[in-house]
Order: C-alpha cells, then structure tokens, then sequence
C-alpha cells in the first residue's frame, strides 16, 4: 500500500478559522436571517452547507434588498471601502469577517497620501484585491505577475514618484520575488510590504518539499480558490502527476494513479474543511488497498499511528474525565480533560458529542491495554499562537479571560489573560488599572487585549488592556463623531462640574453644558442644580467635528417653566407657594420647582406693611392668587391681599341673611 501523508498546512488557515467559528456561533446562537456578502470562502461544498443551515448569499448589488432585521457577513477576502461606507450609510449592520492580514493592507493603502502611487501584484479580479484598491487615495495599479510588468514598462507610473508596492495574501511566494525584484529595478523610490500571508508561505513551502518526495500530490480545494489554484501550481512544479479536487467522490476517476504510487501526498487549501482531507484520505487509502494481498492487509490491520502524528478521529464516548476516540486502528484514543482544556469546572458534553470529528495529537501508546493518550490542546495552542501573530501584525483586539494574579517582591506585576489555551501576560502597567489599586477586580473577567510585543521563539506574548481600550474608545469617538448631528438626544451623566458649567459624558465622548444652559433662570453655580453621576436628558447644540468639540444645550420649550405654566396654571387660579427671597418692594414664592412669581409689597396684605420681612419669612407656605402674566417679560405677578379681599366680600355678602334670620 502506498504511503500517504497529509502537508502540515493543510485546511483552515487562522483567518478562514476565523470567520468559520464567528458564522457558526451567530447560526447556533441567534434568531436572525443571516446574508454573507458573496462566499465567506472559497469552497463550493463548505458554501452549500451554509445554504443548508439558512444562510442567504448575495452580490453587492442587492443590499438594498436586505429587510430591516438583516444581519449581513463580509467575507474573508474583505471588499471595498465604498461598500462598507453604504452599509454604514443605510444603518445594515453587519460582521467583518475579513482576515486580519487582508486588513492590514487596508491600512497600509489607506495610510498613503493622494500623491502616492500604488502597485498590487496580484489577481485584479480576485476581490481581495478588488478590496485593496479601494482603500487607495491616489494613482493605482494591479500586475498580474513579472511578464505584466514587463508588457507596461514606460506607461506606467513615473519612476521618480513616491510609490508603495504590496502583494495579494494568497499569491505564489516564488513569482512575488521575481516581481519584487522587478519592480525596484523599474521604480527606485519604492516602498515594499511584504503582505503574502504566513500561512500561506509556510503552506507553499511544506507542499513543495512533500510534493518532491511523491510520485502523486493530490491538492484539495475549491476550484475558485486562488490560494488552492496557487498551491496547485507549485505541487505541480515538483510532482507532475498532480491533479486537483474539491472532494471525495472524484477519486475514482484517479484511481488508477492511486493504486500504483508509492508515495502519495495531500496538500490542502486554505478554505477547505478538515473533514474532507481526512475523507479523502480515507478514499485513498480504501482505493489503495483494493488490491493488496491477503498478507499485506493483515500486515496493514497490526499497523498504527506514530507518537506526534496529527490525526482526526471520531468521538465514540464522553464522560466528565476524558473522551474517547475512534482512530481507525486498533489503539483507542484517549483524550484527557487537562489536554482538552485548561479552565476548570468544563463540562466535556457540553463541548463534544458522540459522532463529532475532533483533531488530535497522538501521544503515549499503549499496546497492553490498546489505548493512545491523545491531546487536542498542543493543535488548539499552535492554532491561537498563529492567531496572535496575526493579531500583532495585523493590530487586531483579542479577547480572553484573565486567570491568573501575577505578583512579586514590589507589589503586583501584571496578570494572565488565557487566549484559547495560550497564556497571554498583561503587565501592570497595561491592564488600565490606576497605579496603586489591586489587580483583583479583573480575575475572572473577560478583557479585550492588544498584543505589543511576542516571542516566537518561546511562544510567549504580552498584551495591553490599556492599548485596547484606547483603541476602542478611539473607534467608538470616530464612530459618534461621523453619525452624529445637531439636535441629537442624550441621556448623559455627569462627569465633573465646572464654574462656567458640567461636562456630561454622552459614552463615547464628552460635551459641555454651559451654565446659561442648566437652567431658564439665573443660577450661581452648576452644583446648585447638579451633581457629579447624575443622568441628564440634553442635545446637541453645535458640534465641531474638525475639533472634536461638542455643546450641549439643555433647555427646551418643552422644559421651559413659563411653557409648563401656559400648560398647567390660568390668570385667577389659587395656589399654594413657598417663599423663596425676600427684597425691600416684596417677597418671591415658588410655585412649582424653578418657577416663581413676585408678590408685591402692596399685596402681602390689607394693611400697609413697612417691610415684607415683617410679615414673611423664606420658607414659608402660603396660597396666593394668580393675577397676572407677562409672558414677553416673563413676570408672573401673585398676591395674598387678593384673596383676603375675596374672602371679605364673600362674608359681607352672608352677613345680611344671617342678620334677616335673626
């Protein structure tokens, strides 16, 4: 039987992991339609399983097809920053998938100024870089490979300008040379970035060492996919009985070939599932041994894995400690619960499920009693570790849960954030905690993070709470500033008082309310009427997006006193108010909070006062008549004396008929 092996780097790479965990967690957790912008990947059989599951596919021109309660998927390759710009415009909320790599770009286009040119080496019609182009501000052009260069020389750009030169994530590593090289020849100001996925060199690389070794490469993958058609190429270059697949079921037509190699290798694309590689390594092996001997299928059925093998197996039993899987040969696998996870408190059933496929390592075997100790947390490390040199590159957040307290000779020195089963270390200094305060409060929590700094090497990395959160604060300012308009309503709170006013925190930025604007009277002090934490109902006044400044207003008609007085009160009403001042020509009383009324001297009382402080005192209740309203001046005009007057005409109307009774 031929020997089989399977390139290190096939299936998923971090970014098509990526946005394969984010849809699955929205299609498992959610009740909304979910649409993806063209295919999340580029695999036709991984395409139609979503379709299965109730994910709708559409092109660019159809968004506006998209009912109000639509969530929308950008898929990995990106697209263009016009697209985005209308989802944002018509409020359709959507999920960027995109890898991490593919945004850099973004930025790294975007980031050049409108007078410098910009030079792609890739697919011009691959969206990936459909995306890529529409990030740049000035001249742009796309070369397919070296002879496209070369077909261009003396139209392009003009060697004397500043440009940059980046190239697509998927492309051939080998032609990516000759271009760069190329290209600094024809334009000596260049600035090169070196942007080919890692993955996807590291991918290149192993299929051409293993392919050199086989007298058959197998390559599987979706036939859009241009990093599998890349990856085609190059196994074709070292091995020339190479062919290509999508899946399983096309073995058949090769299985002439199958049976007479010796040596067999499979390669993979980035966007293909590891459940078809480990079918078509099992096609391939069943077509292989079709023609063995007796001898040689039952030397075959003794074989086993080797210890450090990465294999997918079947789970066939789940208990509290550990899991057991099917491999295919005669050792059971199993997998303990401490090389599943390193949290505690898991409960393995809620994270496999008999008939689940799960890849492994293969560990300690044991022929006595025909087990293997497997593990899938050193293939869950090596998969979040290339997820975090993404993420250092690409400036990608990362989330994880702080496990761990870290503390030395001089107090605290920072925690540990567990990314996946990674252990990611937070200094002091970066979890955002003010100097002096104990770490405590993050244990248990989970945190957004930024890796600043990584050590290949020994595979360790450090990371900044600190920096994400300024970085979010920072989007989420870009966000407010870009959408918001005057007139907005907030409720805000309070974050500290001024002399001339407060600043109220509106989430993602602060405004000023001015003092004029606490309150439609005169007011002293904003503390008067205000305290730090309160929540407040404002709107934006005037706003200065170029500097970032934003007025708040506070008075409305709605709240003016003298609107909720037309609406509640009329001229001959009676009321109860409180005497809030005291002046030499009468007192003011407050008929309901911020608004009151002068009664003058004159109608305190029937009788001539000298003082009004004679008779009144502030805080004291009294009823007066509403007599009248100078709403253009707003003066409000009360009087007690009144009602004494009504109250005497009153009795001197009753007094004859009492005296007539007698």
């Amino acid at each position: 039987m031929a020997d089989i092996k399977i390139s290190e780097y096939s299936g998923f790479c971090f970014g098509v992991k990526r946005a394969v965990d984010m849809i699955n967690q929205y299609i498992d957790n959610s009740n909304r339609r979910i649409y993806c912008l063209g295919e999340l990947i580029h695999n036709r059989l991984f395409t139609q399983t979503l379709r299965e599951r109730g994910v709708c596919f559409i092109e660019p021109d159809q968004i506006n097809e998209l009912p109000s309660d639509a969530l929308l998927f950008v898929r990995t390759h990106g697209t263009t920053k016009q697209l985005l710009d209308k989802l944002k415009e018509k409020g359709i909320e959507y999920i960027d998938a995109t890898c991490p790599y593919v945004s850099k770009i973004h930025s790294i286009v975007a980031a050049q100024p409108k007078e410098t040119e910009i030079i792609v080496i890739g697919d011009e019609n691959h969206p990936e870089v459909e995306g890529i182009m529409s990030w740049a501000n000035g001249e742009k052009r796309v070369y397919a490979d070296k002879a496209a260069i070369d077909a261009d020389h003396g139209v392009g750009f003009k060697s004397e300008k500043a440009c940059i030169l980046a190239v697509q994530t998927t492309y051939s590593g080998a032609e990516w040379l000759r271009c760069r090289e190329r290209i600094k020849e024809l334009y000596p100001n260049v600035t090169v970035f070196e942007t080919i996925c890692s993955v996807t060199e590291n991918r290149q690389k192993k299929t051409k060492e293993l392919a050199a070794q086989s007298d058959l490469t197998v390559v599987v993958g979706g036939r859009n996919s241009s990093n599998t058609a890349k990856l085609f190429a190059v196994a074709s270059g070292e091995c020339p009985n190479s062919f290509m697949i999508e899946s399983a079921l096309e073995l058949d037509s090769f299985a002439e070939s199958i049976r007479s190699a010796k040596k067999i290798a499979i390669a993979a694309g980035a966007s293909t599932p590891s459940g078809i590689i480990q079918e078509v390594y099992n096609k391939m092996a069943d077509i292989a041994r079709e023609e063995l001997s007796f001898a040689e299928m039952l030397e075959q059925s003794f074989k086993t894995l080797n210890t450090g093998e990465r294999v997918t197996g079947i789970v066939s039993a789940v208990n509290p400690a550990e899991v057991k899987v099917d491999l295919g040969t005669k050792h059971t696998g199993i997998l303990p619960y401490d090389e599943i996870t390193a949290e505690s408190g898991v409960d393995l059933n809620d994270l496999f499920k008999v008939g689940d496929e799960v890849e492994v390592i293969c560990g300690k075997f044991s022929d006595s009693d025909g087990t293997v100790l497997l593990s899938k947390k050193k293939i869950d490390q090596h998969k979040y570790w290339e997820g975090i040199k993404a993420a250092a590159e690409s400036g990608e957040l990362l989330s994880g849960n702080v496990k761990e307290i870290i503390k030395n000779e001089k107090g605290y020195a920072g925690v540990i954030v567990l990314y996946g089963p990674n252990k990611v270390f937070i200094p002091a200094s970066q979890t955002g905690v003010p100097k002096g305060e104990e770490l405590e409060s993050l244990k248990g929590q989970n945190v957004s993070f930024k890796i600043i700094d990584i050590n290949e090497q020994r595979k360790r990395a450090v990371g900044s709470i600190k920096a994400s959160n300024r970085i979010t604060r920072k989007a989420a300012e870009e966000e407010f500033f870009a959408t918001a308009q005057e007139g907005d309503k907030f409720e805000g709170k309070v974050r500290a008082l001024m002399s001339y006013g407060a600043f109220i925190s509106l989430g993602a930025v602060d405004g000023m309310l001015h003092i004029t604007e606490l309150s439609w009277g005169r007011l002293k002090k904003p503390s008067d009427v205000l305290k730090e934490g309160d929540t407040i109902n404002v709107y934006i006044k005037a706003i200065d997006k170029e500097k970032k400044r934003i007025s708040l207003g506070y008075k409305t008609p709605e709240n003016d006193p003298w609107t909720i007085f037309a609406n509640n009160y009329k001229i001959g009403d009676v009321v109860d108010a409180t005497v809030v001042s005291l002046m030499p020509f009468g007192a003011f009383a407050e008929i309901f909070p911020g608004f009151d009324g002068l009664i003058h001297i004159s109608q305190i009382s029937e009788k001539p006062i000298a003082n009004p402080a004679s008779v009144l005192k502030v805080g004291d209740k009294v009823t007066v008549k509403i007599t009248a309203a100078d709403f253009e001046r707003r003066r409000l005009s009360l009087s007690i004396k009144a009602l004494l007057e009504d109250n005497g005409a009153e009795e001197a109307v009753e007094a004859p008929a009492e005296e007539t009774a007698e």
